[in-house]
């Protein structure tokens, strides 16, 4: 067995100077730092276990400069998501950064793997992905021919109790497994919150994964000390906005109290969080309210201002974005402990109050959980002690192993699992088999029928073997229950001959089963009540969850280009991955349907993008022809992009109010299409 090595802090700290591969602008490593100086050019996995702001980003640096520069490697760095991972590139690729002189790549589900994407990830020094990335690039290697990957000599992961967190962790967990499968040589440093079994997780890396050995450094350092504090609030005052409220005037009371203090507010619903800016507004304090909302730009300069203007002394934030918001404050107030009907886990409370205190500027940072007055001896023990790091890939929803099948299926898909012995040969790897959690011969059992069910596979005898509805969910990392419904859906639809009618389409998209179980609130409910009528009257006797009910109101919205403020977050997640949707349905139409429907898929997914009505599709294929433009050329006679080619300059520049020379941009590319 590899031994598991466990260090402390170094508190003599270490010149920079006397690392050989990188430079940074201070002067000494700090003590967290100075301790890695014993291992980043050895062969050994690390565990480094520190606060939020103890300097792991230079931990991962470390590593990953002596990777590229001393081992001739490749290094690879997760981050937790797409936004951090967008701000990693920028970071490392500023002139001031060390590794400016580096290729870096980024691959992220917003960019799809392209030749020309392929050969950039090959060619590049450093490669930043999400852990859905690892996992799906992993689990794809063979069949999408990721040399990349097996260059990879280092693998950095940032904030790894993300193996914790439901409906994520598993994905990390199962791409380490990948990963160090098909890439045994490579060296796995993994950087977390000080978590109670930090050491488990280190010896799952060493013992199950790599055979190797792995150094364990919790770190007792924090360079601005922390306190946090338990502030009560009333939650017997009856209505859901009335608690709301009292939270609310329990976080404005410590505002006003500390008058010269930056705040970051954490609100668990955006609605909650529009209140709480409201009332700080009303009470003459500038807020920015940082939410989904918001694009990167806009998040950016909103950020920008709270570090450099001192009349911006709140941002409200919704709790989500915490593992995103590389942002301190002087003070942190968290607006309650519920996220809807659930009670926030002590992983996001601690994401939440490590951004208090701001490193050379506060002598300290000071953190307020707002706790219901009647659990609040309850919530002092919850969230004294952080909770440990455990498997998810064993979870159930809705009596279904839903996470272990999305996992399951990819694995016969690409060979590794052809007998239902495999199965248990492939789980003896997880973290979840490591920490003693037992896969039952009867869930492995309902796990494979529920797939048969949903024809992503087929089971003969002992042998297992997959459709294509389960090749397509592995090929698009999508669950094979919704691949399963989609196939269901549209299948139906075109039997039926309902293409055109909107209502039965946009319940075609959203009958899946990942939208059964979503919360909906009641002003969501109110806004989409017409819609849910008319669907209700169209499938009589079928009943809809109010989750699906919201996916369809919502693509009902796209198909027409409007946009609730109430949805508007939901529709736009919706539409950014519509892409992947696309693809996925004509991989459908091609495999499994045979609808030969290919042109028709292509022209709905020009209606989700562009949320315009049928006659206005051929018009928007032209750059910069949207929604408001399509609408003037077509009431001045112009209907196809063949038109608009073909029409004089100074007609279009009067149609669209636009100048001569941005017209003629438009035309060249225009002339190129398939028109």
């Amino acid at each position: 067995m590899p031994p598991i090595i466990k260090v402390e802090d170094q508190n003599i700290c270490v010149a920079t100077s006397q690392y050989p591969y990188a430079n940074w602008k201070f002067e000494n490593f700090n003590p967290v730092q100075s301790r890695i100086m014993d291992f980043f050019d050895k062969e050994v996995n690390g565990l480094v276990a520190a606060s939020t702001s103890a300097g792991k980003t230079v931990v991962a640096e470390m590593f990953l400069a002596d990777e590229v520069r001393r081992r001739g490697g490749k290094g690879m760095f997760l981050a937790p998501l797409r936004a951090l991972a967008r701000e990693k590139v920028t970071d490392w690729k500023s002139e001031s950064h060390h590794f400016n002189d580096l290729n870096i790549s980024i691959c992220t589900g917003d960019y799809r793997l392209t030749k020309e994407r392929t050969k950039e990830l090959n060619d590049s020094n450093l490669v930043i992905m999400t852990s859905e990335m690892l996992s799906h690039r992993s689990r794809n290697a063979s069949s999408e021919q990721n040399n990349w990957l097996s260059k990879v000599g280092t693998l950095v992961v940032d904030e790894s109790h993300l193996l914790t967190v439901e409906g994520r962790g598993d994905h990390l967990e199962v791409g380490l497994m990948n990963f160090s499968k098909s890439n045994p040589n490579a060296r796995i440093v993994l950087l977390s919150a000080t978590m109670p079994n930090v050491e488990e997780i280190a010896e799952w890396i060493s013992y199950s994964l790599t055979g190797r050995e792995t150094f364990v450094l919790r770190s007792e350092y924090r360079p601005v000390p922390l306190t946090t504090h338990y502030e009560p609030y009333s939650d017997d005052v009856g209505r859901y906005d009335l608690v709301e409220r009292e939270k609310i005037n329990k976080a404005l009371d410590i505002i006003e109290w500390y008058k010269n203090d930056k705040f970051l507010v954490f609100a668990h619903t955006k609605r909650t969080g529009e209140m709480m800016k409201k009332h700080l507004l009303s009470a003459g304090i500038d807020v920015q309210f940082h939410n989904a909302d918001l694009n990167s730009d806009q998040r950016a300069k909103v950020e920008d201002r709270f570090k450099n203007d001192p009349k911006l002394r709140v941002i409200v934030a919704t709790s989500t974005l915490a593992w995103g918001l590389n942002l301190p404050a002087r003070r942190v107030i968290i607006l309650g402990v519920n996220r809807g009907t659930d009670i926030v886990e002590s992983h996001d409370i601690l994401q939440m109050i490590g951004r208090s205190g701001r490193y050379g500027i506060d002598p300290m940072g000071d953190a307020y959980i707002l706790v219901p007055e009647s659990k609040q001896k309850e919530m002092r023990q919850r969230y004294s002690k952080s909770k440990k790091i455990e498997s998810q890939l064993l979870t159930v929803v809705n009596l279904k192993y839903k996470t272990l099948a999305f996992h399951l299926v990819s694995e016969i898909v690409n060979g590794n699992i052809s007998t239902i012995d495999d199965v248990d040969e492939w789980f003896k790897r997880t973290l979840a088999h490591f920490q003693n959690k037992v896969l039952d011969d009867k869930v492995v059992e309902k796990t494979l029928e529920s797939l048969c069910m949903c024809k992503a596979i087929y089971q003969k005898e002992n042998s297992l073997a997959a459709r294509p509805v389960g090749k397509i969910a592995s090929l698009f990392y999508m669950s094979p229950f919704d691949v399963g419904d989609l196939f269901s859906n549209f299948t139906s639809l075109f039997e039926n001959k309902r293409e055109a009618d909107e209502y039965y389409l946009s319940m075609a998209l959203a009958m899946l089963d990942s939208n059964w179980t979503a919360i909906v609130s009641r002003q969501e409910k109110d806004e989409m009540q017409v819609y849910a009528n008319k669907v209700r009257g169209l499938f009589i006797g079928k009943k809809f969850m109010d989750g699906v009910l919201r996916a369809g109101y919502c693509y009902f919205n796209m198909l027409h280009g409007r946009i609730s403020p109430v949805f508007s977050s939901f529709q736009r997640v919706l539409q950014a991955d519509y892409s992947r949707l696309s693809q996925v349905l004509q991989a459908l139409d091609q495999q499994a349907g045979k609808w030969n429907k290919s042109l028709w898929f292509k022209a709905l997914e020009a209606r989700i993008v562009y949320g315009v009505d049928p006659h206005l599709i051929d018009l928007c294929q032209v750059p910069n022809i949207g929604k408001v433009r399509a609408e003037k050329l077509y009431a001045a006679g112009i209907t196809t992009a063949k038109q608009f080619v073909a029409t004089d300059i100074s007609k279009l520049s009067n149609i669209l109010n636009m100048k001569p020379e941005k017209i003629q941009e438009m035309i060249g590319p225009s002339q190129s299409l398939e028109i």
